[in-house]
């Protein structure tokens, strides 16, 4: 599940715990989501352990629980689909990096499916109450951003970033969830850029 990871239900745990040139449509053709899903060896800072570890989901379980993005989904022709999502414990004041981050990988049958499945999920994305749309930066054939501030009951403030692109046939989905101030754009494009890696051929994740 990707979009559908609301940050109100995860504000409280984080409480309590404390671009360059895209390859060929044939080159995505074969991605496998579940083994080009971001690993934990890949994540930047120590101590993440899995929350959910990696699976394949149905258009249902991809549009948590939505029958109309489902629909919509298998309309755009979604063929396979792979989730993971890794936490870790630190003091939630000082915590700098991400506490949670959840990786998301689609693949269709066509690029032009992608794009519209793409599109669906960016206006989706802006129309969250409280997003703020964040520039990217060169990624994959297109990408988008949206950050959205939370404020915890101590008074603290909870951030969420999802940083979503398409690469041809493919789409991938970050979700970082931490400290206001302490986890940024910047972490959501460096783990980017590894998931990209493993969307292209490059490092096999170790998840």
């Amino acid at each position: 599940m990707r979009l559908r990871l609301g940050l109100a239900a995860s504000v409280a745990a984080l409480a309590a715990a404390g671009c360059g040139s895209s390859p060929s449509n044939s080159q995505l053709a074969s991605v496998r989501p579940l083994s080009a899903l971001v690993g934990i060896d890949q994540l930047p800072q120590p101590g993440f352990t899995v929350y959910s570890a990696g699976h394949a989901e149905t258009a249902e379980q991809v549009a948590g629980g939505s029958a109309a993005v489902a629909a919509a989904l298998s309309r755009d022709g979604l063929q396979s689909a792979a989730s993971v999502s890794y936490s870790r414990q630190e003091e939630f004041a000082t915590a700098n990096g991400p506490l949670q981050v959840s990786a998301t990988v689609e693949r269709f049958a066509s690029a032009s499916g992608a794009t519209d499945a793409f599109d669906a999920d960016v206006a989706t994305l802006d129309s969250s109450h409280g997003a703020v749309a964040v520039s990217t930066g060169p990624l994959g054939d297109a990408a988008h951003a949206d950050s959205i501030v939370r404020a915890l009951p101590d008074g603290l403030l909870a951030v969420q970033i999802t940083l979503e692109w398409r690469d041809a046939d493919v789409i991938a989905v970050l979700v970082l969830r931490g400290r206001d101030g302490g986890t940024t754009l910047q972490d959501a494009l460096t783990l980017a850029a590894a998931q990209q890696d493993d969307l292209v051929g490059g490092s096999a994740p170790q998840a």
